[in-house]
């Protein structure tokens, strides 16, 4: 017998995805109240999108502004508090709980399921629902070994980036995750490396369902122009991102006289004027609508991370026609040897070989980008939105 479809509270910060998952489950019918924080749907802030030229607003403004909740999702599902995130904007855990306190103290709704996907912080309400004798299903959104995986690198390089959390407090998180995991009906994660390591601390591989992500279908509208040489990364500079691990590679293709161009999109969380980052070209924070440029004009897209999800960029390169050179750890879709190359975390000799071997042999490059791109049309919105309705069960939304 087919189960009975769950009607959820949603949990999230954010417009994650662009609100995707409240907005499928209302089309199905299986939302019964979205939980955030702020949205730009509200009239005061319309107001001032209208009144305040694009190019004179502050950027937290700009980034606020971009919080459109979509047409599928009902504003009378939605349960969001605008002065209270506005006061506690800086302080994002006391933001996040003001989030989980109301969601508790209206019982979530009335639904009967709850989805959350906050990273580490939300283990009391999972609780709460449990006590509740809610089903709840939990989207792990980075690797749960991240904290472990960072302690390293800034041991490895002191003083590039603040401390960040004692070895005690990671250990304390991921305890909180095994907790989380063990309340939890559904373990949702959007990538092989995210379901590994979740599986090697401590998850039942019975709960784990793979649920990866997708982009818009517009991204396969754009018509790719590389620039023969040019390298591009889209990402925060630092050192989670494996940023220093491409200039050290940049660094070897000088030494090796290649001609090249490595354009860094993306805000810095480090010093980049240190011999650490030296090498690519640092553009900073693009505007998302030069962006979809920097993707099409790009000969090759190198992402050397550490630790992620799954990086809805190499996506968004991949349906460019870039062929892309990543890690085990991205969470990404890339057939090594066909669509790109899968290089091990840290191994700057490799990624700089990959690289050259990509600018230099044009057939290769070529043949990747033209597979890369086919290999993209699996991951969009849609088969996003249909592997999620699967996995949760829901009904098909009417046409």
């Amino acid at each position: 017998m087919t189960p009975t479809p769950h009607r959820y509270a949603v949990l999230q910060a954010g417009a994650r995805m662009h609100y995707a998952v409240p907005a499928l489950l209302a089309q199905a019918g299986a939302l019964a109240a979205f939980y955030t924080d702020l949205h730009s749907n509200h009239r005061l802030l319309r107001w001032l999108e209208r009144l305040w030229p694009p190019s004179l607003q502050p950027k937290p403004l700009r980034r606020l502004l971009g919080r459109r909740l979509p047409q599928a999702l009902p504003r009378r599902l939605v349960r969001d508090q605008p002065l209270a995130s506005t006061t506690w904007a800086r302080q994002s855990e006391r933001s996040d709980a003001l989030v989980f306190e109301r969601a508790c103290r209206e019982r979530f709704g009335g639904a009967d399921a709850v989805y959350t996907n906050f990273i580490n912080n939300d283990l009391e309400v999972i609780r709460q629902a449990k006590q509740q004798g809610l089903h709840v299903v939990h989207e792990v959104i980075i690797s749960a070994d991240v904290g472990r995986v960072m302690l390293e690198e800034r041991r490895r390089h002191p003083g590039i980036e603040p401390d960040g959390e004692a070895e005690a407090v990671v250990e304390a998180g991921i305890a909180r995750d095994r907790e989380k995991w063990a309340l939890s009906n559904q373990v949702l994660v959007p990538s092989a490396y995210c379901w590994e390591s979740s599986v090697a601390l401590g998850c039942d591989p019975a709960k784990l369902a793979l649920v990866p992500y997708g982009i818009p279908e517009h991204w396969f509208e754009l018509k790719p122009d590389p620039v023969p040489g040019r390298i591009l990364f889209v990402g925060q500079v630092g050192l989670r991102k494996g940023s220093h691990v491409l200039a050290a590679a940049c660094q070897q293709l000088r030494l090796h006289h290649q001609s090249f161009e490595c354009r860094v999109a993306g805000p810095c969380q480090v010093d980049i004027t240190g011999p650490l980052f030296a090498g690519p070209t640092y553009l900073g924070q693009v505007p998302r609508s030069q962006i979809q440029e920097e993707f099409r004009r790009a000969d090759l897209f190198v992402l050397p991370t550490l630790a992620e999800g799954m990086a809805v960029v190499h996506l968004e390169a991949m349906a460019c026609g870039v062929p892309v050179i990543t890690t085990p750890h991205c969470g990404s879709v890339v057939r090594n040897g066909v669509d790109g190359f899968i290089v091990p975390i840290r191994n700057a000799e490799l990624l700089a070989a990959r690289m050259e071997q990509l600018l230099n042999d044009r057939n290769l490059r070529d043949q990747m980008a033209h597979s890369a791109r086919a290999r993209a049309r699996d991951y969009t919105w849609k088969r996003y939105g249909e592997r999620l309705s699967t996995t949760l069960n829901l009904k098909s939304p009417a046409p």
